[in-house]
């Protein structure tokens, strides 16, 4: 949800030159619980930079899963295109990196998810995992028992690990049955892939939004410098608590439309 709200800027920075309009501020029905503002300085270009800087290290962590789940698709597509009839030289190669690749964006999401992760509480990249496994582990359960069989087997943490040697048994047995499994399970990670990475997609949605809100961030920040360059300095203000009212820059923020999302 994007907050904007019709309020002068003019007015937001001069209540930030004056103390005593401190407590109108927080008053005014400008300011909601969702403010993504806490207790900082009164400074509403320092205001600005910590929720741009927010945003970046935000950015940054979806950019990671992104780029591992276009390494992803990028593996499935290898599998889909493997050469016919494939040796099984060939086909260890695609099915081994498709694995390491699959197990990377596991590993990458669950940390940036952890309790030190910079997306700890944000449920969009947990789903994203999950769409994932839930293409990759296939609806009825038969995929998981197919890849087994051909030697790839599901982990506690859902990770994959191959055992070489039924692979090359299985695959030996029955080529046909082997590439038909792997071509099963990369049609569905295509897919998977593809709808997260599109415009409306989990992953590829959330990024579109960032990058649209450091612009946004970026043009505010450029407003609230100009205007305040032709300002006279403002009185050594304190820290005020949210507790204690929204002050100033909260109603910058609110003006520049920050998004909180």
């Amino acid at each position: 949800m994007v907050i904007s709200i019709n309020y002068p800027i003019s007015t937001a920075i001069d209540s930030y030159t004056r103390q005593d309009q401190a407590d109108a501020v927080s008053k005014s029905s400008l300011v909601t619980q969702q403010s993504p503002l806490n207790a900082i300085t009164l400074n509403p270009l320092t205001a600005l930079q910590r929720v741009a800087a927010s945003t970046v290290t935000q950015l940054s962590s979806y950019g990671q899963i992104k780029s591992s789940l276009a390494d992803l698709q990028d593996k499935a597509l290898a599998l889909k295109n493997i050469s016919q009839p494939p040796t099984f030289s060939d086909f260890k190669v695609v099915v081994q990196a498709f694995v390491q690749s699959f197990n990377s964006i596991n590993k990458t999401v669950s940390n940036l998810t952890s309790k030190k992760g910079s997306l700890n509480g944000d449920n969009r990249s947990s789903e994203a995992l999950n769409d994932i496994r839930k293409a990759a582990g296939g609806k009825d359960g038969k995929t998981l028992s197919a890849l087994k069989e051909l030697g790839i087997s599901q982990q506690a943490d859902s990770t994959f690990s191959i055992n070489h040697k039924e692979m090359k048994k299985s695959f030996q047995a029955n080529p046909e049955n082997a590439l038909s499994t792997i071509f099963d399970l990369a049609n569905r990670v295509t897919e998977a892939s593809d709808k997260l990475l599109s415009d409306n997609g989990t992953i590829g949605k959330k990024t579109n939004d960032l990058n649209a809100r450091i612009d946004k961030l970026q043009s505010a920040y450029d407003t609230v410098e100009g205007y305040m360059s032709t300002q006279p300095s403002p009185p050594q203000a304190s820290t005020t608590s949210v507790a204690g009212g929204y002050t100033a820059f909260n109603a910058i923020a609110i003006y520049a439309s920050v998004a909180s999302f």
